[in-house]
């Protein structure tokens, strides 16, 4: 019986492990593509030249507005349509069907797609301002409005997500409680106050964990889009540690750069799990 584990075991650690081992190796190490005869140990010196590097603080500053502007309208959004959805209305399961289309599809197919209604002549969402009569907008090309479009395409994707963890916590809280408010009197805005939120807490913590570990390694959407641009106005922390290694060949600081990003989000989740009592 063990022995049938070892195959996979074996896997899980060459998949995992070792290139965990090696990144950690690659980060003590001055490792440039650009002279790799140069190669020589640093120790710390990579991750003193993260935390002093301007583009660094410049690019978490980016991924904490990220993830806050995010997450917060996620978790509304989510709840909104969660309280509404654990109503049985007619045609329910075909709207939560309908809310889960964005949650399903494959994110790069759908950054292409949110890509093509974001262009400034050809796009959409300009056709329809110029039929409303509103100025039109350059999107993911002003570095004014370009985090918020990334953002909302974050937000049309996740929300569903968000909505299906927490219709499930919905469902699955005992009604005695509720019977006995309403029985009392009690509005539905102070059910929800006294009761459904307070209640909801450990599933609301867990979801929010769940996005926050997602949100703050998002690559993929903005690689898309912008790939870190107009300038560097959406260069969130995941896109400069690529940038750093793939555009300038700095392997070593790269690796660093992904081993900060991995003591921060551990970090954080402690933080909000602690907090949170989860």
């Amino acid at each position: 019986m063990l022995l049938s584990l070892v195959p996979v075991v074996a896997a899980l650690i060459l998949i995992t492990v070792v290139p965990f081992v090696m990144n950690v190796r690659n980060s003590l190490f001055y490792y440039d593509l650009t002279d790799p005869l140069g190669c020589r140990f640093v120790g710390a010196g990579n991750y003193w030249s993260a935390f002093r590097d301007s583009g660094f603080q410049y690019s978490l500053l980016i991924t904490f507005v990220f993830m806050a502007m995010t997450i917060s309208t996620e978790f509304f959004l989510g709840f909104g349509a969660a309280i509404l959805a654990s109503r049985r209305v007619k045609g329910r399961r075909i709207i939560l069907t309908a809310a889960l289309l964005p949650f399903i599809l494959t994110p790069i197919a759908l950054s292409y797609l949110w890509r093509i209604m974001y262009n400034p002549s050809l796009g959409v969402l300009n056709y329809f301002l110029r039929v409303l009569g509103l100025p039109e907008s350059s999107w993911i090309a002003d570095p004014r409005y370009a985090l918020l479009a990334v953002g909302l395409v974050d937000i049309w994707r996740w929300s569903p997500f968000m909505m299906l963890i927490l219709l499930a916590g919905l469902l699955s809280l005992p009604r005695e409680p509720f019977e006995a408010a309403h029985v009392d009197g009690a509005s539905s805005w102070q059910v929800f106050l006294r009761i459904t939120f307070p209640l909801m807490l450990p599933v609301s913590g867990s979801a929010v964990l769940l996005r926050m570990i997602d949100s703050f390694k998002t690559f993929d959407i903005v690689f898309v889009l912008t790939r870190g641009g107009p300038g560097r106005a959406t260069e969130v922390l995941n896109i400069h540690t690529y940038l750093a290694g793939f555009n300038y060949l700095r392997m070593g600081y790269a690796s660093a750069l992904a081993i900060v990003m991995l003591v921060l989000l551990i970090t954080m989740c402690l933080v909000l799990v602690r907090r949170l009592g989860l």
